[in-house]
């Protein structure tokens, strides 16, 4: 398919379904599934990427839908961060076999990250992870430090893998704490300007302090009751943390630590809108939880959606 052809498929927005309400912003793809997001305040926009198709799309602020990276190496686009200061978009990529182009070699092995010129799209470089290691692997979230070191969470290996910034791809952290459990478990990863990594794990609700100075320590966050299926997180601030849950949950909570994430409490919960949210954005004083309805493409059974929302919490 050309790249004219993807942009005129890829961009079909039923005005019905998209716009700014109270509720949020609302917004219609051609069932692109999106279970990532990212802020942009250079670019004034969010971008989200694509389960089904492997891109990368902006919407604005009052829901209008705009593909922005269409790269074919791109099987499902499951995690998003872009770094304004550096202008460069970073995308995990991965493949949990309901994407266009998953197949046999890369269905539950890929574990893949690329980056892209965050004004233009241009891509920029592209690193196998699932390469360091053997088994199965997902990349799944992404953080940065301040230096633009990046770190990756993959969820089916008990790894934390780096990216630094000489563009040198290597395992940072692995622990057997990290795989116990079946289905998907490290997900979400935020990084403290304390010096350290704060890390989730979807299917038992544990959250993890990782050291960066030394990523064999590995301490587990003490936490009022197990947050199962939480999937995105997002700092607010160095004591408030969103962490965005489904399997099942469906809502979003804000956790605040007093001592260094050596513990933390829950002091805001709000429930989901649509089904599956997955990912959280700040923007200004407001955060921003992308429903992905996810839960309609991985049952074949159900009726598939183009029609999502970045709630207003």
């Amino acid at each position: 398919m050309s790249g004219v052809a993807a942009m005129i498929l890829f961009n079909i927005v039923s005005p019905s379904m998209a716009g700014s309400t109270a509720q949020g912003i609302s917004f219609a793809s051609d069932q692109s599934y999106p279970e990532s997001m990212t802020w942009s305040a250079r670019q004034d926009t969010f971008m989200v990427g694509s389960v089904r198709h492997g891109l990368v799309a902006k919407v604005d602020k009052t829901g209008k839908y705009t593909v922005f990276v269409h790269d074919a190496r791109l099987v499902s686009t499951a995690g998003l961060l872009v770094d304004d200061k550096r202008n460069t978009l970073w995308v995990t990529n991965s493949d949990p076999g309901v994407g266009d182009r998953t197949g046999a070699a890369s269905k539950g092995k890929l574990a893949a990250v690329a980056t892209y010129d965050a004004t233009t799209g241009q891509p920029r470089a592209y690193y196998d992870l699932g390469s360091l290691s053997e088994g199965t692997h997902f990349a799944n979230d992404i953080a940065l430090d301040a230096d633009g070191n990046a770190y990756v969470t993959d969820s089916f290996a008990p790894i934390v893998y780096r990216i630094d910034t000489a563009g040198e791809a290597a395992i940072f952290a692995q622990d057997p704490r990290f795989t116990n459990g079946d289905g998907f478990k490290l997900n979400g990863i935020a990084w403290h300007k304390d010096g350290y990594l704060l890390v989730g794990k979807y299917n038992t609700g544990e959250l993890f302090r990782v050291s960066i100075a030394d990523p064999r320590k590995i301490d587990p966050v003490k936490l009022p009751e197990a947050l199962t299926g939480a999937d995105g997180i997002q700092l607010i601030d160095d004591q408030h943390l969103i962490v965005v849950q489904n399997l099942g949950a469906d809502r979003t909570v804000e956790l605040v630590s007093a001592d260094g994430w050596a513990s933390a409490t829950i002091v805001r919960q709000e429930r989901s809108i649509m089904s599956m949210p997955t990912a959280a954005a700040i923007l200004g004083d407001d955060v921003y939880v992308l429903n992905s309805r996810l839960d309609t493409l991985f049952d074949p059974a159900a009726d598939k959606v183009g029609d999502y929302l970045l709630q207003k919490l």
